[in-house]
């Protein structure tokens, strides 16, 4: 019996310690696509990791954190908080130097999930200390040492994710070579040898990392800008938490000791029972692995989904949809965001007056957080009223029918160098469009031919798809094209879509021929392209 307990006691040792309200991830293999910083506060531990290929870079650290364990709450609490954050930049004005050395990273908390469930408070950073962190605390921010912190400033940028759990288990940021590095005290510089600045209260701290003093690249939430359309088309051709876990770590230890000592007692005293219960032991152990692998299938199925919605939102965006407002949890956008009825009611205009939005994505990437992913990526847009380009996150939820939806969006401006992706559209996607829509009107292929169009396309008189569809059913059946060529091909990208100007030369089975320009305007359509006009005239 007392076996047993030690097997249940090893498995559910780390829920007893981290307390109620804490939260431990599991992180699928593809949680990590460029880089990450992971903060373990469970075992005080700080890790950046960076992936080239098939190999990751591994940066492995002591930290600390708040005086109080758990999730932060409120302002105030000194607890640190636990969730996906991001980098926002550099502080770049002097701070008390033993209090926060003299790096200093601010994290995005309350990101709009915190928001989303009343959290208040801020001024949390990743910094350094004066002294050795070891037997320190913090408010509520994470610190890790002066000389650590140094050599990973070159590694923080903004915008790097960082995930913040009383517990982290993943295959990737740790191996079997991996040890904690020990505190160095030597690494660390007097705190007499540096200017001191009065100690910063939590309110103040985040008051100065939104006062504009953070370094040249950070990413700050902004609005979008539009931009004059004539310079857009020159774009496109052309108490110590430390000690007590300590504390808890030798208890926890000489309860394990006590067990196994009472263990090997009764397996002393009844041969039998110590038989049984040891071998019981492996099945319980392979039973908790089990658990664990489900727990990350379940979680890299997650994340494969909220992946490929969000190229399903983006792709929805692009075609002007209705389905685009699907994908948002509307009550909670509105408490995150504004307004949702707003919200719809502009992009609704806008979907009516656009003859044409394109939207390019790249590194799109995923993180869980406690019962919600963040998704985020690169994003070029453009429309012929406005471009833009940055980073763009969404905060995803599940609803009341477990539909995860877009409850919260962040979006961070910067350059993305993303328009070749439309100049290689122009130059070879459309050609290839082009020549796929011939072969179907040359072979008189009506259902293939008719997919080239939008349903609302105009064709020299003839407006809709429907007119267009009955005037070749209709010649067709009469005769039949035998030869569709075009030649001098040009391409313009223009306010109404990109405008295709060729010569073109028909034949059909009865002898007829003809020869005359041919003009014809593309919007973007998902990954392709579609028809929207068509107008021919003699030569």
């Amino acid at each position: 019996m007392h076996f047993k307990t030690l097997v249940f006691s090893i498995l559910t040792v780390f829920s007893f310690c981290a307390g109620a309200n804490a939260w431990e991830v599991h992180l699928p293999e593809t949680a990590l696509d460029n880089s990450l910083i992971l903060v373990d506060k469970g075992k005080d531990e700080f890790f950046y990791l960076e992936k080239h290929g098939s190999e990751i870079t591994r940066l492995h650290y002591p930290s600390i954190h708040g005086e109080k364990e758990g999730d932060k709450l409120v302002q105030g609490d000194l607890k640190t908080p636990e969730g996906v954050y991001f980098v926002r930049g550099k502080i770049q004005v002097p701070l008390d130097f033993e209090m926060y050395g003299d790096h200093a990273y601010p994290l995005n908390y309350p990101n709009p999930i915190d928001i989303l469930r009343g959290k208040t408070g801020g001024g949390i950073w990743i910094h350094s200390k004066g002294n050795p962190i070891e037997g320190q605390v913090t408010q509520g921010c994470v610190a890790i040492d002066l000389a650590d912190i140094k050599a990973l400033d070159k590694y923080l940028q903004a915008g790097t994710p960082v995930v913040i759990a009383q517990g982290i288990r993943s295959s990737f940021h740790k191996d079997k070579e991996l040890e904690r590095k020990q505190t160095q005290t030597t690494a660390n510089t007097p705190a007499k040898e540096h200017d001191e600045a009065p100690l910063l209260s939590e309110a103040e701290a985040e008051k100065l990392a939104q006062s504009g003093n953070l370094g040249a690249n950070a990413l700050e939430v902004m609005e979008e800008k539009e931009q004059d359309f004539t310079q857009m088309l020159s774009s496109f051709i052309s108490a110590d938490p430390a000690e007590k876990n300590a504390q808890n770590g030798e208890q926890a230890q000489t309860a394990r000791n006590e067990e196994m000592q009472a263990a090997d007692t009764a397996g002393g005293q009844d041969a039998e029972a110590q038989e049984a219960a040891a071998q019981e032991m492996p099945a319980a152990l392979q039973n908790h692995a089990e658990q664990e692998e489900a727990v990350y299938a379940d979680n890299s199925k997650d994340a494969d989904f909220i992946r490929q919605a969000t190229y399903d939102w983006n792709n929805a965006w692009a075609d002007r949809s209705e389905e685009f407002f699907d994908f948002y949890d509307t009550e909670k956008y509105s408490r995150t965001s504004g307004s949702f009825a707003k919200f719809k009611a502009n992009k609704e205009s806008l979907f009516s007056t656009l003859s044409w939005i394109y939207i390019a994505v790249d590194d799109v990437e995923v993180l869980e957080g406690p019962d919600y992913f963040v998704s985020w990526f690169k994003q070029y847009y453009v429309a012929p009223n406005h471009k833009t380009e940055g980073i763009r996150r969404l905060y995803w939820m599940k609803d009341d029918t477990g539909t995860y939806k877009v409850c919260a969006m962040e979006w961070l401006p910067r350059a993305v160098k993303l328009e070749h992706t439309l100049t290689d559209k122009i130059k070879k996607d459309a050609p290839a469009f082009i020549e796929k829509w011939r072969l179907a009107w040359e072979q008189a292929d009506i259902n293939a031919y008719a997919a080239f169009y939008s349903d609302y396309a105009i064709q020299d008189t003839r407006r809709g798809l429907d007119q267009i569809i009955a005037q070749k059913q209709d010649l067709w059946s009469m005769k039949k094209p035998t030869k569709v060529k075009f030649s001098d091909m040009t391409m313009s990208m223009e306010k109404e879509g990109l405008v295709v100007r060729m010569v073109q030369d028909y034949e059909d089975n009865k002898g007829y021929r003809d020869r005359g320009m041919k003009i014809m305007t593309l919007i973007p359509k998902g990954s392709s392209w579609i028809i929207a006009k068509e107008w021919w005239r003699r030569l």
